[in-house]
């Protein structure tokens, strides 16, 4: 379900299940009736081939038909029939006309044209007495070739009618539509069973992506060694509320959640377009994890705009902290309880930058500052926790700095 819709190998499987489940169908008994008509020298011929291309070209076509588009399922039904009947004029000429089950190909087109657009635009038991119809219209089929095999080997008119005087041919009528019923039946319930598991798969889907973020989802789904622990480099940035739990303090729980998701969901679009691993909300942090340089900085320094006139309706204000360097990514946890996370002393000394940045502050790291060519207001040095020399990090301030750039210590800062 998560393969991308337009991938070879997405679109191979949907020709070959298009091609056996519906447009072979028609071409088939076509091919079997012709070949008893005609002989042994039948397979030296092209009928039978531009059967099978027309069959195929059929399949091909309702590969790439938006499912939901009634007029573009109708107008697939009639390319199988189009293409045999484009070639065999060509082979023929107007002789091609003159045989019944020449014709046949076209008024089972059109009517599976009919019940399968009805599909797309009916719900509920109509749609279902479509999908009935359809499998009973397929087991037909064999019953109304035979019906013009015989009127051919006899010489006779073809007339249904006189066809089903006979009690075997009735036999064979009423087994036919007894079977494309139950067909019918056995349909409709997988179509509803398979319509539960295509939306259980989207909301888990969801899920998943709410957990881990849509780019490792889709990684990890296209190769599950993306979810093993790695070593790589990566841009982290955290974004912290200055002032929030004593605001937090005087407001009711639900005001401070519809805050925060007001919060997050500001925050997350100044990440569009940018290179992001994953983003992470712990109540008023975001951390946001990213590939490269020239994305990290520009995400912060967005996120601290974008976030600035809904805090300060608040009186609050944002700090943030950008370092990079190597980190350990990958599915961490218990065997009961894991996450998609990232750990490291890259990730420890970007939140020792952003708890050092006042409000309004961007304070990142040297190496960042010269991997995205960006030149700071000014120089501090950060004491960070479990290192023995300060961090030296460049401050960025959101409106840009007025002030000198003087280089100060965090304890300077106040």
């Amino acid at each position: 379900m998560f393969s991308p819709a337009n991938s070879s190998d997405a679109i191979g499987r949907r020709i070959a299940r298009n091609f056996f489940s519906h447009c072979s169908h028609v071409p088939l008994v076509l091919i079997i009736l012709e070949y008893l008509l005609s002989g042994s020298g039948y397979f030296f011929q092209a009928d039978a081939y531009v059967l099978l291309l027309a069959g195929v070209g059929h399949a091909c076509v309702a590969a790439r038909v938006p499912a939901h588009r009634a007029d573009a399922v109708f107008l697939s039904n009639l390319v199988g029939a189009g293409i045999y009947t484009t070639v065999e004029f060509l082979l023929e000429g107007k002789a091609f006309f003159g045989q019944w089950h020449h014709l046949a190909y076209w008024v089972f087109s059109i009517m599976f044209a009919c019940v399968q657009a009805a599909q797309v635009r009916l719900v509920g038991w109509p749609r279902d007495a479509m999908v009935m119809a359809e499998n009973v219209l397929r087991s037909a089929i064999p019953l109304v070739m035979y019906a013009v095999f015989e009127a051919q080997i006899k010489a006779q008119p073809l007339s249904f009618f006189n066809f089903l005087q006979d009690p075997a041919h009735d036999f064979l009528a009423i087994i036919l539509i007894m079977l494309g019923v139950l067909l019918g039946l056995s349909d409709v319930n997988l179509r509803r069973s398979m319509a539960m598991v295509d939306a259980l798969t989207s909301r888990l889907k969801q899920f998943s992506e709410w957990s881990m973020g849509r780019g490792i989802l889709e990684r990890a789904i296209a190769d599950d060694r993306t979810l093993l622990l790695q070593r790589v480099n990566r841009y982290v940035l955290f974004l912290d509320i200055r002032g929030f739990t004593a605001w937090s303090e005087l407001q009711l729980p639900e005001r401070v959640a519809q805050f925060l998701g007001s919060f997050y969901e500001v925050a997350e679009l100044a990440t569009d377009q940018a290179a992001v691993v994953k983003v992470k909300y712990t109540a008023d942090e975001v951390m946001v994890v990213l590939a490269d340089g020239e994305s990290a900085f520009r995400v912060a320094r967005r996120m601290l705009e974008s976030t600035r006139p809904l805090l300060a309706a608040q009186g609050l204000s944002v700090g943030a902290g950008l370092h990079a360097g190597p980190v350990v990514e990958g599915v961490l946890g218990s065997a009961s309880v894991r996450a998609y996370d990232f750990i490291g002393d890259t990730v420890n000394t970007a939140k020792r930058l952003c708890d050092a940045a006042g409000g309004g502050e961007l304070m990142a790291s040297q190496v960042v500052c010269e991997a995205a060519n960006e030149a700071p207001s000014a120089w501090r040095f950060v004491t960070a926790k479990g290192k023995r020399q300060p961090v030296q990090a460049g401050v960025f301030k959101n409106p840009p700095d007025t002030g000198n750039d003087q280089v100060h210590s965090p304890q300077e800062q106040g």
